[in-house]
């Protein structure tokens, strides 16, 4: 397993020191919520995007943009509607144990770049660790 509450703390931390008002959710590889935090000052709206974007990651193992370009080329309307519901564009990353992938992080509240900067930054302190 990994330390959902590390990748958590970094991805807030950094968020902060960016000065980037964020919704940040860790969910298991089953897509389940096992952490989360909004900023005070985030919009509310990035919560559930947040977590379906952490979702889709974890469900489907591949980053949440990338996943989300494979459903725009294959034209597989209603995808989104999937499992609960999915958001398909940057933020969403898979947090992987070697080949496997044991869980994600989803990052919503600045743009799909700065959503993104914020999810590999957490993921790549957790390999540092």
């Amino acid at each position: 397993m990994f330390n959902s509450k590390q990748l958590l703390d970094s991805a807030m931390a950094y968020s902060a020191s960016q000065g980037y008002a964020m919704s940040i959710a860790i969910v298991d590889d089953g897509g389940f919520l096992l952490e989360f935090n909004r900023a005070s000052n985030a919009a509310k709206g990035t919560v559930d995007v947040a977590i379906k974007k952490a979702r889709a990651s974890a469900m489907f193992t591949l980053p949440s943009g990338q996943f989300g370009d494979l459903v725009r080329q294959a034209e597989l309307q209603g995808m989104e509607q999937t499992n609960g519901g999915l958001c398909l564009f940057p933020g969403g990353m898979p947090v992987r144990d070697g080949e496997h992938v044991v869980g994600a992080i989803g990052v919503s509240g600045g743009s799909a770049e700065q959503d993104l900067e914020v999810a590999e930054y957490a993921l790549a302190q957790l390999k540092g660790a």
